[in-house]
């Protein structure tokens, strides 16, 4: 009854203006990115790139996300010891004054024209060609906690804190408010508007609740939103998701809240998990889903000695754990599939986390079924994005037809498409809506290509991808 209600609601709106996937943010998807901490990626403009835009097989481009979650959880110090933000807190030391600095002008790319320089200035670039979308790039960011265990934190106009006392803990938090939007007022961004803080950790059991409440509450006067992605405590055989402070979250100033489905980290863990969330968002007023997956290039170290961070190769023991084989590629259409038939892109805000850079290792990968993949997600988010206003349909490149040499190497047939035998090696079929129908990375020898090949293809209208070139074909 309840999704009937809100389908009736939207749809009512929607005659009016356009609709929303929240009361409280317009932010229809939010990008996790991991930035902060030495052993992360550095976020350019090119690694930012198939975050902020799609270009399908085509040609023709959307823009991808419309928020972006700024979020570190822990981070190293000059000594190289682990530092906590919030989350890890169990584990390593808390984080001191300077750490909290660097954190956000690691964010904001103050010093390095990474994290939001480089986004803002990829967003500039991009508007000439995709048009100026129906309100700025969204941003959030982390929000480090103060920690009860730590007394080494440092000193506010010649006072030293001591996070072992609340006013301490309360007194250093909004400190942090008014330097994040200080430093944000001053960065004069053109294309990005400060939206809200996130809490990185992910339940608050046993948290400090007068601390929590107070420090919401300081933000809201500055104009930010409280947002949050708490997980669901269960096992593979339990069908009741236990209570905790997930179901609390307004009641401490949180204002938007997306439930971690936790499916994808494990191959044995059932598809009831993704029902259960999505079933526990719906009875949840107001609550978004969190989509989670991981990509191809997860390693990444710290060195203390040379205070660098260095990317590797996953090895195929610790591979299978993170989205390199076929098992977590499906696990990640699992995801889309139940978002699809359970409504949440219908209704629901979604958080995306992409482990540290998975949407750029899919778009790069070159993979037929990495793009087909991409491609589906990003027709979805379009569509969500047309939904709300925010952004057009593709803008089309206007490619027609590729020729090398003046031959054409694809076009339509009664029943089929037809690809010469120049482009058949390196060649991949995809329906209008960006599924793949056909690659040649699965097919055959050369001698089998003297003739090009023809795909058995429906009615329709199909793109051609030869290498880097596309082409459009009509199929009778």
């Amino acid at each position: 009854m309840k999704k009937i209600i809100i389908a009736a609601g939207l749809l009512l709106s929607s005659l009016f203006s356009y609709a929303q996937f929240s009361t409280v943010t317009d932010i229809d998807d939010l990008a996790l990115i991991y930035i902060g901490s030495q052993h992360r990626p550095d976020w350019n403009k090119d690694l930012f790139g198939p975050y902020v835009y799609h270009t399908y097989p085509d040609g023709s481009k959307s823009w991808m996300f419309d928020g972006f979650l700024m979020i570190e959880f822990q981070a190293y110090n000059e000594n190289g010891d682990a530092v906590s933000f919030g989350e890890s807190a169990a584990y390593v030391q808390g984080a001191r004054r300077e750490d909290w600095e660097r954190l956000l002008h690691e964010q904001l790319g103050t010093y390095s024209g990474n994290g939001c320089r480089a986004l803002d200035n990829l967003i500039d670039d991009l508007i000439p060609e995709l048009g100026e979308p129906g309100h700025k790039h969204k941003v959030v960011f982390t929000l480090p906690v103060a920690e009860t265990k730590s007394d080494i934190w440092g000193e506010i106009d010649g006072k030293t804190l001591n996070f072992t006392r609340q006013e301490d803990r309360i007194t250093g938090m909004k400190w942090y408010a008014d330097q994040l939007v200080s430093e944000w007022n001053k960065a004069g961004f053109k294309h990005l508007e400060l939206d809200g803080v996130y809490w990185t950790n992910e339940t608050f059991n046993g948290r400090d609740e007068k601390m929590t409440i107070e420090v919401n509450k300081y933000y809201k006067e500055k104009g930010c939103k409280i947002y949050w992605i708490p997980y669901l405590l269960r096992d593979n055989n339990s069908d009741v998701l236990p209570t905790q402070s997930a179901d609390s979250w307004q009641e401490v100033g949180v204002d938007v809240a997306y439930i971690q489905p936790g499916y994808y980290f494990q191959s044995d863990r059932p598809k009831k998990f993704l029902e259960q969330a999505i079933n526990y968002a719906w009875d949840h007023d107001g609550m978004g889903m969190e989509m989670e997956f991981e990509g191809y290039n997860f390693g990444w170290t710290y060195d203390a000695s040379t205070k660098t961070g260095t990317r590797y190769r996953m090895t195929p023991a610790n591979a299978v754990m993170y989205g390199i084989s076929p098992v977590y590629h499906q696990r990640l259409i699992d995801y889309i599939d139940y978002f699809e038939n359970m409504d949440v892109f219908g209704f629901m805000p979604v958080a995306y986390y992409s482990g540290f850079e998975a949407v750029y290792d899919l778009e790069r990968s070159g993979h037929p079924k990495d793009t087909e993949l991409l491609n589906r997600l990003a027709t979805i988010l379009n569509k969500r994005h047309v939904q709300t206003g925010w952004d057009k349909e593709p803008s089309s490149a206007g490619i027609d037809d590729i020729t090398v040499d003046d031959r054409v190497l694809a076009y339509g047939l009664e029943g089929a498409v037809y690809i010469a035998n120049e482009g058949a090696e390196d060649a991949a079929i995809y329906s209008a809506d960006g599924r793949l129908v056909y690659s040649s990375a699965a097919g055959s020898s050369r001698s089998d290509l003297n003739y090009g090949i023809t795909v058995p293809c429906s009615k329709g209208i199909y793109v051609v991808r030869i290498g880097s070139r596309s082409v459009k074909v009509s199929v009778k």
